[in-house]
């Protein structure tokens, strides 16, 4: 594996969710963080990761400014407002990680807890969706749950912006 596959493997997912926090559009944010790769092609840089956030971040800033002129404060944002450029770069490593580690579930228990913690449904609704029992349902959910826990901080917080 080349250089740049890794580079690609390790930064895609924080990028995009980086992205995420100016544009709130994750097809733009994904097209924006893949034309950052290309240019990364084109240069050499000392800091892979300082040029693509820069990249990242100038890119989302054009992209809004293209859409809206007028708005000359452009900050990213989540669910309690805006946050430092800073913040939005940790917090989207923070949810690289938690979605890496949602990932590694067993597909049965990551369906569930997605359909519980991002689609808001309750266990009856989720059991009744997939045939299953409630008892199963809460079953896997603190089986994720207790995954998570150890792997990731936040992820409450996380799963509700995700």
């Amino acid at each position: 594996m080349t250089n740049i596959d890794l580079t690609f493997r390790y930064y895609y997912r924080q990028l995009c969710i980086y992205a995420l926090h100016y544009l709130k559009d994750i097809d733009t944010a994904e097209d924006i963080v893949q034309e950052c790769f290309i240019k990364l092609l084109d240069h050499t840089t000392e800091n892979t990761k300082a040029f693509l956030f820069t990249a990242v971040r100038n890119a989302c800033i054009d992209s809004l400014r293209k859409q809206n002129p007028i708005d000359a404060d452009i900050q990213p944002q989540d669910l309690e407002g805006t946050i430092t450029d800073e913040e939005a770069q940790e917090r989207s490593l923070h949810e690289a990680e938690l979605w890496t580690a949602i990932d590694k579930l067993p597909p049965r228990c990551r369906e569930i807890l997605i359909m519980s913690k991002r689609e808001g449904l309750t266990y009856k609704q989720i059991a009744a969706e997939l045939g299953l029992s409630e008892k199963t349902v809460e079953h896997q959910i603190s089986k994720a749950l207790k995954v998570l826990r150890n792997k990731v901080d936040d992820f409450f917080y996380l799963l509700a912006i995700a």
